[in-house]
C-alpha cells in the first residue's frame, strides 16, 4: 500500500490517547530527578502534566505537550546535561516555555494551586519578599 503521511493524521490519533505507560509514574519520574532540575523547570514539567492530565486539549496541543515531556523525561538530548550542565537544562526549560506559551490558557488556578503544592512538598515553601511601601 501507498500511504501519504499527514500531520493531521497523526494529530487526529493522538486527540483520544491516554496517558502513555512513559508518564503514568510521572509525579514519580519527576521526583527523583527534580532537585537537579530545579524548581523552575520542574515547575513547567508538573503545570504540562496537570495541564494534560485535567484540561480539555485539541490534538495539536497534546501533542506540544507530549513531545515537551518525551524530550525532558528521555536521556537522549540536543544538549545533554551530564555534558553541559546548566546549558543541558536550558534547552530543556526553552522546549517546556514554548509549549506552556501555547498552552497558557488551559492553565487554571487549580493546576497552579497543585504545582505550587507539589512543589513545596519537593523543595520546601518559597518565600516571597514583599515591599510594603
Amino acid at each position: 500500500m501507498n500511504e501519504t503521511f499527514s500531520i493531521d493524521s497523526v494529530i487526529e490519533s493522538i486527540k483520544n490517547l491516554e496517558l502513555p505507560d512513559v508518564l503514568r509514574d510521572f509525579i514519580g519520574k519527576i521526583a527523583s530527578g527534580a532537585k537537579q532540575l530545579g524548581r523552575t523547570v520542574t515547575s513547567q514539567l508538573l503545570c504540562l502534566y496537570y495541564v494534560l492530565k485535567e484540561g480539555e486539549l485539541s490534538g495539536s496541543e497534546k501533542a506540544w505537550i507530549y513531545a515537551a515531556l518525551v524530550y525532558v523525561l528521555v536521556p537522549g538530548d540536543l544538549i545533554p546535561r551530564r555534558v553541559f550542565n546548566i546549558l543541558g537544562i536550558t534547552d530543556d526549560a526553552l522546549a517546556l516555555g514554548f509549549v506552556i506559551a501555547k498552552v497558557k490558557d488551559k492553565i487554571t488556578p487549580q493546576i497552579e494551586q497543585k504545582v505550587a503544592m507539589q512543589l513545596d512538598k519537593w523543595f520546601g515553601y518559597e518565600i516571597s519578599m514583599v515591599d510594603e511601601q
